[in-house]
């Protein structure tokens, strides 16, 4: 189960990560110290996420998230699904279909 913690919060942060990459390709300004501000988190605590640090992230932060980041959170977690199929795939937990 510590893995699978370990590996959500990997994941769950690369995809933050993409939507504000995404972003700060269009507007530099979209940093991790401007996100964390506009999600009122601590700075360094939105770059642990970003870095799959917390594998646990409360609910409420990760709305806070994705609203600074102008994201849904069904897009959030859509992406965040898509990535754990193709991670699933790559160490053969999943079968390819």
């Amino acid at each position: 189960m510590a893995q699978q913690d370990h590996i959500d919060g990997v994941l769950l942060g690369y995809c933050i990560r993409q939507f504000r990459e995404n972003l700060k390709a269009k507007d530099p300004k979209w940093t991790q110290e401007y996100v964390g501000r506009k999600a009122e988190i601590d700075e360094r605590h939105y770059g642990k996420i970003e870095r799959g640090k917390y594998p646990q992230t409360s609910f409420i932060t990760i709305g806070k998230i994705a609203k600074a980041l102008n994201c849904s959170l069904d897009n959030l977690f859509e992406n965040y699904e898509k990535e754990l199929i193709a991670y699933k795939r790559r160490t053969g937990e999943v079968d390819e279909e």
